[in-house]
């Protein structure tokens, strides 16, 4: 009887002893997973240009023209080591002021200079259009400026709003 018994212990610790190792190895594979789809999502990188010409082209604008990235520092002064990547659209129509730009910032720390610097442009728009057209200083007036760190989007259109839902839906599906 003895025998049986002690038999019957073993057996049962050797069965929960199973179990636990099972749950170990589960534990840690989901654990591992979870790391990694974190890891993806840190190492995605999207440049300024893939987030700005998509923006242009799920808003379907037309008569944009890029701009190339040593040419933007014409329109925005960004102080040196704010950036590290940037594109700009700008329309080649001379009665339209739709732009699209977007930056990618080096550090989180940066994100005040950078907001100047594009307030500084919209201000100095906005003086150049106060009286020579109505509507492109309403556009210029109703820009509107996103961060999702490490980009910030700056659009002047009529559909501000819908643009910024555009790169809201980019950089979201790519993160």
């Amino acid at each position: 009887m003895d025998k049986i018994k002690k038999r019957n212990i073993l057996l049962s610790i050797i069965i929960i002893l199973i179990i636990a190792i099972t749950a170990l190895i589960l534990c840690m594979i989901t654990l591992s997973s979870a790391k990694l789809s974190v890891e993806n999502k840190k190492e995605k990188n999207l440049s300024a240009n893939y987030i700005a010409s998509s923006v242009v082209t799920k808003m379907n604008y037309q008569n944009l023209s890029e701009i190339t990235s040593e040419n933007i520092s014409k329109y925005y002064e960004i102080p040196d080591g704010v950036i590290e990547d940037a594109s700009m659209y700008v329309s080649s129509r001379s009665e339209s002021c739709t732009e699209v730009a977007c930056f990618k910032l080096t550090d989180a720390n940066k994100e005040d200079e950078l907001m100047k610097s594009i307030s500084d442009y919209i201000n100095t728009k906005l003086n150049t259009y106060k009286n020579v057209s109505d509507k492109e200083y309403k556009n210029i007036n109703n820009s509107k400026t996103k961060e999702y760190y490490p980009y910030v989007i700056v659009v002047i259109s009529s559909d501000s709003d819908a643009a910024i839902s555009a790169f809201d839906s980019i950089v979201n599906s790519n993160s």
